[in-house]
């Protein structure tokens, strides 16, 4: 009874532990850096073929000359998705907010 009573206990300090972990450690938003691929990513005849508004999931790495490289993305046809290829690979940001090496993932809102 008394080891189930501080294994307990042990478990409760590290749930504890965990949680205030995570909350030292918040998402960044990367404003800056949304604000300048949604103006790559400016509306062309692609995205005016759209019958509903579109959310993609599009997956970047960083390279280390700073040049972006799309891994993958969630587009509903081959036409969005070589859409945005086109208008974000090998781009540079002017921002420094992404690490090079890394990649990220972004949401980008297509309008019908």
């Amino acid at each position: 009874m008394k080891k189930s009573v501080v294994l307990l206990v042990i478990a409760l300090i590290m749930n504890v532990a965990f949680l205030s972990a995570k909350e030292l450690s918040p998402r960044k938003s990367y404003a800056r850096t949304n604000q300048e691929l949604t103006s790559l990513l400016s509306p062309t005849t692609a995205v005016e073929e759209l019958e509903n508004d579109v959310v993609v999931k599009v997956r970047v790495l960083i390279t280390l000359t700073g040049d972006i490289v799309v891994l993958e993305t969630s587009a509903p046809n081959e036409k969005l998705e070589n859409y945005i290829k086109d208008s974000l690979n090998y781009k540079k940001l002017s921002t420094n907010e992404l690490e090079a090496g890394n990649d990220y993932v972004f949401e980008v809102n297509f309008k019908a």
